[in-house]
């Protein structure tokens, strides 16, 4: 019993430091605990419990995994290889977000790994930069996307169009340092390994994001979402208990602590001084708070002093990268990332990354 409990706090030990902090900031602000409440935004929590149910589904048909492990046996070398997972990685991060995506191709990688017996370590820190690149084009790829969709108030198409020139540069980058970091040489193919598909349950889960993604579009995911439960717990009701309901309620506490911290009058002073309506400011102030206090929270306080939700999606998602903390899905890749001195490793790419791409977009684009 003991150990359970230690586990779930060592998994969630972000939320228990957020969830303290919020208390604390409470108490030092004289704010009652029935308000809390009233400081999160339930149509983001929806959209985002929505859609952590579906591609949970998604992920437990087992075909993503058995498609992508069939061609990266296939492949014998090392560049294409990683070439090929760490784009997967991009790939389905738009679509089934930034930590279903990594769930599904970590496991794949490490399962390679052992099969040809190579180091695929620094594939799964690229894998990391990987998801948040590409979730960053989709509404629905990451939970700030997700909540500036709705504080924007634009269409699913309209949002890729607008993501699309931040995506190009950060793809290009990322294919260039793959170029750079792995050498074009022979490897092992993988042997034969067998994985169950559950079709259907692919199908039901495949549909229901098309429907889901659509009642978004029209505002009603909240009435929707008892729907999807509903048929999952009908389809499988074990994917219920799979789905990562952690993730939630941290960002649920994430809204609170923003909301608190605002209240600060140190900190109200400190955004008084910056210039939010200079897009060149606000761009920054995304990317360098992201470094900070993670781009979730970041998209959340400066959505409170700019309705220049392009810039700010510009910003956040360039601060998905760079230090640890900037995205929550860098902190699911050291999860599984066991190696010896994996934080300096995992800066020694991705802090570049960060550097260069927030340069190229400063110049490019604003």
């Amino acid at each position: 019993m003991v150990n359970n409990i230690r586990s779930v706090l060592k998994r969630n030990l972000l939320t228990v430091v957020l969830l303290a902090t919020a208390l604390g900031l409470a108490y030092a602000l004289h704010q009652p605990l029935r308000l809390f409440p009233a400081m999160v935004d339930w149509k983001t929590i929806s959209s985002l419990s929505g859609l952590l149910l579906i591609t949970t589904g998604i992920k437990e048909s087992g075909l993503f995994y058995l498609l992508a492990y069939r061609i990266a046996r296939k492949i014998d070398n090392e560049r294409l290889l990683a070439l090929f997972l760490i784009f997967l990685a991009a790939i389905l991060s738009m679509f089934l977000t930034n930590d279903i995506a990594l769930f599904i191709v970590v496991p794949l990688t490490l399962t390679l790994q052992q099969i040809v017996e190579n180091d695929y370590s620094k594939i799964i820190i690229f894998e990391a930069i990987a998801v948040n690149a590409g979730s960053s084009l989709t509404p629905i790829g990451n939970p700030q996307n997700i909540y500036l969709w709705h504080q924007w108030g634009i269409s699913f198409p309209s949002f890729v169009k607008e993501m699309a020139p931040l995506v190009s540069i950060m793809s290009i980058c990322l294919l260039a340092m793959i170029f750079l970091c792995f050498p074009s040489r022979k490897i092992d193919a993988a042997d034969n390994y067998n994985s169950v598909v559950d079709y259907w349950l692919f199908i039901i889960s495949a549909i229901l994001l098309v429907v889901f993604i659509s009642s978004t579009e029209l505002g009603y995911e909240t009435y929707f979402l008892p729907i999807i439960l509903l048929v999952i717990l009908i389809i499988r009701k074990g994917i219920f208990l799979r789905c990562d309901w952690g993730l939630i309620f941290l960002f649920v506490v994430i809204f609170i602590d923003v909301d608190l911290i605002c209240r600060l009058k140190a900190v109200s002073h400190l955004l008084a001084m910056l210039d939010f309506s200079n897009i060149h400011s606000l761009f920054l102030s995304g990317a360098l708070f992201s470094q900070v206090i993670s781009n979730v929270p970041s998209a959340i306080l400066l959505t409170h002093h700019s309705s220049n939700f392009k810039i700010i999606a510009y910003g956040v998602n360039i601060g998905g990268n760079g230090l640890l903390i900037g995205s929550l899905a860098n902190l699911i890749t050291l999860r599984f990332y066991s190696r010896r001195y994996g934080y300096f490793s995992f800066h020694a790419y991705s802090l570049p990354y960060f550097i260069i791409t927030l340069t190229l977009s400063y110049y490019l684009l604003l």
